[in-house]
C-alpha cells in the first residue's frame, strides 16, 4: 500500500518563513497606509483578492464585490502560546449597500494541512470579529446590537485576547466618532495560533445587489503572543526569473502593481569580491508589472550572486537575491518538470521541499500557472486592465509558491490556456474571438476572448526572461509570440507553443454539444483532418527546421511544449466520461501532428510537455508504431479536472505490453487514428473524494511533479516521476509513479532508424572530437536525419536502400566536408579528415 505522508508542519518555523524559534521577537505592529495612492498595499501585507484593494487618500479601502475580501498581515503572526494580545483598527463605511455587510479582524487563521503562511492567507480557518451594517457587534455567531444612534462612518474597533485556566475570552469594543459604544465578549476559545487579517464580508442573500463597502486604517497589534516574521514579507521585488543561453543572461524582476509616487527603475547588481556592482537599471513595464535585464558576454564558467533594489515604503533598499549558476556543460543536467497549478494544493508544499531535496540544474513551467478558480475567486475578463490585475493576483500565487527555487536557477516558463483564462485554447494565429460565441460553443471555437493586452501581459510575465523570440514579428491583434531556443548544460531546447496557431474544432465538429469532444467512433478518423487546419503554424514549422540543423554548443535536443502531441486519455473528469477523442488534444488535427513529429525526430529529439493531467511516458508512431521520438507528461502540480486513460477496462486492442506488464500499457491507436506505445501511465486513484484533506486529495489524483536527467556523455534521457507526497530523501520505489524511472536513448527519439538492419559505411572522423553528421537522402534532397555522435566513429542507419549524401563537421568552427552517392552495405569506412 502507497505511504501517504500528510503534511501538517505544525512547527512555527514554517509559519514566520526561515527563522528558528529562538529568531523570533515578542513585538508589535502598526500601519498607517500612507504611502500614496496604488492597488499593492505593501511588503507586510497580502490582500485576496488583490484587485479588490487599494490604498487611496491615506487610508485602505476595499473596492470590490467578493463575498470574503481579506488583508493578511503576513509580518506579525500569534505564536501558541498561552498569552495576551490585542488588536486595533479604524474603520469606517465607504459605500452603503443593499446587501449585508460585515467588516473586522480574523484572528488565529490556520491550516492543519499547512501552516506555511502563504496558504494560511488562502486556507486559513479562524475566528471572526466586527461590526455589522444591521448596527451590530459580533464575533463568530454570538452577536449583540449596537446603540441605535451608533454612527458607521468612523469606528475604532479593538479586540483583546485574555488567557484564563487554558482558554481564551475575546472581547471586542467599537467606539464611533461620537464615543458612542459597543461592546461584546465570547469565552471558551481553545486555540488561537496564526493569522491576523482585515475583512469585507456580505452575505449574498440575492444576486445582483450591491455590496457595503468599508475603509481601513491605524491598525495595530502587539501582546505577548505576537512575535514579528519580517521572512514572511511579500515584495517589493515579488521573485525573479531568468535564463543562461549561448553567454546572454536575461532576467526579469516581477513586481506587484505600485503606484505614481513609487520609483518606476528596478536595479541590477552583482556580486564583485566582498562588494556589488551596478548591472543596470529597468523600467517597470506597466501592463505585466515586470522589469526585464539582458547581460551579454556572460562568463558562464563560474557562478554569480546578483540582487535587485528596490526602497520599501521609507525609501530603504530592499534587496532580493539569487545565484545565476554556471552553465552545467561538464556534468549531466538535471531538470525539474512541472505543469498544471490548482490551487486547492497551494502552496504545494510537498513538491516544493522535494524540490530543494532534488537542487535541479533548471526548471521547466509548461503552462496553467494559473486557474481562473485559483485563489478561490472568480476572473475579470474586461476592461483589459482589470483583466491583468485580475490575472496578476493569481499568477502571484504562482511565484510565491516557488520563487525561492526559481531565484538560483534558470527557469522556463510558457503559457498555456487557462494562462489567459480559457479552459481550451485554438489560437488561429493570435485571431480575437468574441465573448457570446465563445460561450455559446462551450469554449470550442478559435481565436483570443481576452484583450490582446491582457494576453500579452501574460506573455510578458511568464516569457520576457526567455531567449530572444526567432521571429518576433507580432501574431494579429499584435499578440507578441514567444517560441525560441535556449542551450543549456550542451542540451539544445526548442520552446515551442501548441496553442497559438491551432485551429479550432468549429472548422470540422457537426455533432451536438461540445465540439471538442468527440464522443462517437468515426468511420474514417482522417475525414475530420481537413486541409489547410493549422497545428504549430507555418512561422514555427520554419523555426523547427532551422533548430533541427543547429548544434552550436549541444549534444541532445529536446523539444518543451505544452501538451503532448497525441490523445492520451479515455476518461475525463471525476465523472470518468467517456471520450473517443478530444480535440484539445495534441492528437489533432492529425497531418499537423504528423508533419511535427516527423521533423522533430529528425534530430533525435525528446519532447517534455504537461498539460493532460495524466503522467505518462509515450513513443510516437506515424507510419507505424514506435518509429518516432518519445514524449513525457509530466504530473501535474495539482490535479483539478481529472482525466485516465483505461484501454485495458475497455474493448479496445492494445498489445506489445511493455516488459514491466504493467496495465493500461502498450500499442495503443488513439481516437484520431494515431499510433501510440505507451511505456507508463499514472492514472489517479478510484477512491472516495469526500472528508479529505486538500493535499491527500492531491496525491489521489495523480498530482506530483518530474525529474528528468540528461546525460551527454552516455546520450540518454532518464524520466522520473513522483508522488505530490512523497518525501525524496526517503527515496522508495512507491515514491515513483510505477514504471519510472525509465531511461531512453538519444537513438530511440528515431525509432523507425534505430530499429533499422539497413547501414551506410562507418564513419571516422580525424580533428574533430564529436561531430555532427547529417544523412540526406540524395535523389529526393530530403534531410533524413542529424545529430552529434560521441567519440569519432559512428556508424549510420539509413531506412531504405538507395544514394545518401553524408555531411560531417563542427558547427562551431563552420569546417564541414561532404559525400554524395552513399550506399548502404559494407565498405571501407568513411574517412573525413579535418
Amino acid at each position: 500500500m502507497k505511504k501517504q505522508i500528510i503534511t501538517t508542519f505544525l512547527g512555527l518555523a514554517l509559519l514566520a518563513g526561515s527563522y528558528s524559534c529562538s529568531a523570533f521577537k515578542k513585538n508589535s505592529f502598526s500601519a498607517e497606509f500612507s504611502v500614496g495612492d496604488r492597488t499593492w498595499i505593501g511588503r507586510d501585507f497580502w490582500a485576496v483578492p488583490m484587485e479588490d484593494w487599494q490604498i487611496k487618500s491615506g487610508r485602505l479601502e476595499c473596492t470590490g464585490e467578493r463575498e470574503n475580501m481579506r488583508v493578511n498581515l503576513l509580518t506579525a503572526v500569534l505564536d501558541d502560546s498561552h498569552d495576551v494580545f490585542s488588536t486595533s483598527v479604524r474603520l469606517g463605511l465607504l459605500q452603503e449597500g443593499e446587501l449585508k455587510g460585515y467588516a473586522g479582524f480574523g484572528v488565529g487563521l490556520w491550516d492543519e494541512v499547512d501552516s506555511d503562511v502563504k496558504a494560511l492567507c488562502y486556507f486559513g480557518q479562524g475566528i471572526s470579529a466586527g461590526i455589522a451594517t444591521d448596527k451590530s457587534i459580533f464575533i463568530e455567531q454570538k452577536a449583540e446590537p449596537l446603540p441605535d444612534n451608533f454612527d458607521l462612518s468612523d469606528v475604532n474597533l479593538t479586540l483583546k485576547a485574555l488567557p484564563e485556566n487554558g482558554e481564551y475570552t475575546l472581547n471586542l469594543v467599537a467606539i464611533d466618532r461620537k464615543g458612542v459604544t459597543g461592546e461584546i465578549s465570547l469565552e471558551g476559545i481553545d486555540q488561537l495560533r496564526g493569522l491576523v487579517t482585515l475583512f469585507n464580508k456580505f452575505r449574498a442573500e440575492e444576486e445582483n445587489k450591491s455590496n457595503p463597502l468599508f475603509w481601513f486604517d491605524d491598525w495595530s497589534l502587539e501582546g505577548g503572543k505576537v512575535i514579528t516574521a519580517p521572512d514572511n514579507a511579500f515584495g517589493p521585488v515579488l521573485w525573479s526569473m531568468y535564463t543562461l543561453s549561448r553567454g546572454t543572461v536575461k532576467l526579469t524582476a516581477q513586481m506587484p502593481p505600485m503606484g505614481d509616487r513609487d520609483p518606476a527603475e528596478v536595479k541590477l547588481e552583482l556580486k564583485s569580491g566582498e562588494g556589488w556592482t551596478d548591472a543596470g537599471t529597468a523600467s517597470i513595464e506597466p501592463a505585466s508589472r515586470t522589469a526585464s535585464f539582458r547581460l551579454d558576454d556572460w562568463d558562464s564558467t563560474q557562478p554569480s550572486e546578483y540582487r535587485l533594489v528596490y526602497p520599501d515604503d521609507r525609501g530603504k533598499p530592499v534587496y532580493y537575491a539569487g545565484t545565476i549558476r554556471r552553465d552545467p556543460v561538464d556534468q549531466p543536467l538535471k531538470m525539474g518538470g512541472l505543469t498544471c497549478q490548482f490551487a486547492s494544493a497551494f502552496p504545494y508544499t510537498p513538491v516544493v521541499d522535494n524540490l530543494e531535496f532534488h537542487d535541479p540544474d533548471i526548471l521547466y513551467f509548461s503552462g496553467d500557472q494559473i486557474y481562473e478558480s485559483n485563489g478561490g475567486y472568480g476572473i475579470i475578463r474586461f476592461p483589459a486592465e482589470r483583466a491583468i490585475l485580475n490575472y496578476l493576483g493569481k499568477w502571484y500565487m504562482f511565484g510565491w509558491a516557488f520563487g525561492d527555487l526559481m531565484r538560483d536557477r534558470p527557469t522556463v516558463c510558457t503559457p498555456d490556456d487557462h494562462d489567459v483564462f480559457q479552459g481550451n485554447l485554438w489560437g488561429e494565429g493570435g485571431e480575437s474571438n468574441s465573448i457570446e460565441e465563445w460561450m455559446k460553443h462551450y469554449d470550442s471555437t478559435g481565436g483570443f476572448v481576452e484583450p490582446a493586452a491582457m494576453v500579452n501581459a501574460v506573455n510578458k510575465t511568464l516569457c520576457s526572461h526567455l531567449p530572444d523570440p526567432w521571429d518576433p514579428a507580432p501574431l494579429k491583434q499584435g499578440i507578441i509570440p514567444f517560441y525560441t531556443d535556449m542551450v543549456y548544460g550542451r542540451v539544445s531546447f526548442a520552446i515551442i507553443t501548441d496553442r497559438i496557431f491551432k485551429s479550432g474544432p468549429h472548422n470540422v465538429a457537426y455533432w451536438d454539444g461540445r465540439l471538442d469532444h468527440l464522443k462517437f467512433e468515426l468511420d474514417d478518423p482522417r475525414s475530420i483532418d481537413k486541409e489547410g487546419l493549422k497545428f504549430l503554424g507555418e512561422r514555427q514549422l520554419s523555426f523547427l527546421e532551422d533548430w533541427i540543423r543547429d548544434w552550436k554548443g549541444a549534444d541532445m535536443k529536446t523539444v518543451l511544449s505544452q501538451t503532448i502531441f497525441t490523445n492520451a486519455a479515455t476518461h475525463h473528469g471525476g465523472d470518468k466520461m467517456y471520450l473517443v477523442a478530444d480535440l484539445d488534444s495534441g492528437g489533432w488535427p492529425q497531418s499537423g501532428r504528423d508533419r511535427a513529429i516527423r521533423l522533430i525526430r529528425k534530430s533525435f529529439s525528446f519532447q517534455i510537455a504537461g498539460d493532460q493531467h495524466i503522467p505518462s511516458l509515450i513513443q510516437y508512431g506515424v507510419e507505424d508504431f514506435r518509429d518516432s521520438g518519445w514524449v513525457f507528461c509530466t504530473p501535474a502540480i495539482s490535479v483539478g479536472y481529472e482525466r485516465r486513460f483505461v484501454p485495458d477496462n475497455m474493448d479496445v486492442e492494445i498489445s506489445n505490453r511493455p516488459e514491466h506488464g504493467l496495465p493500461n500499457t502498450g500499442n495503443y491507436v488513439d481516437g484520431f487514428g494515431n499510433r501510440n506505445y505507451v511505456y507508463a501511465i499514472g492514472n489517479p486513484e478510484d477512491t472516495e473524494r469526500s472528508n479529505k484533506s486538500r493535499y491527500t486529495l492531491a496525491e489521489e489524483k495523480a498530482s506530483g511533479y518530474s525529474i528528468i536527467t540528461f546525460d551527454q556523455d552516455q546520450r540518454t534521457f532518464k524520466t522520473d516521476a513522483w508522488h505530490f507526497l512523497t518525501d525524496a530523501s526517503r527515496d522508495s520505489p512507491e515514491s515513483h509513479f510505477a514504471g519510472w524511472p525509465h531511461t531512453i536513448s538519444q537513438e530511440e527519439n528515431f525509432g523507425a532508424v534505430n530499429q533499422s538492419e539497413i547501414s551506410l559505411p562507418r564513419i571516422e572522423v580525424e580533428g574533430i572530437e564529436d561531430p555532427v553528421l547529417e544523412v540526406t537522402d540524395e535523389e529526393s534532397g530530403e534531410l533524413l536525419y542529424i545529430l552529434r555522435f560521441k567519440g569519432t566513429s559512428y556508424t549510420p542507419k539509413v531506412l531504405s536502400q538507395g544514394n545518401y549524401i553524408v555531411r560531417v563537421g563542427d558547427p562551431e568552427t563552420g569546417s564541414w566536408q561532404e559525400r554524395e552517392g552513399i550506399r548502404n552495405g559494407e565498405g571501407d569506412p568513411l574517412v573525413f579528415s579535418f
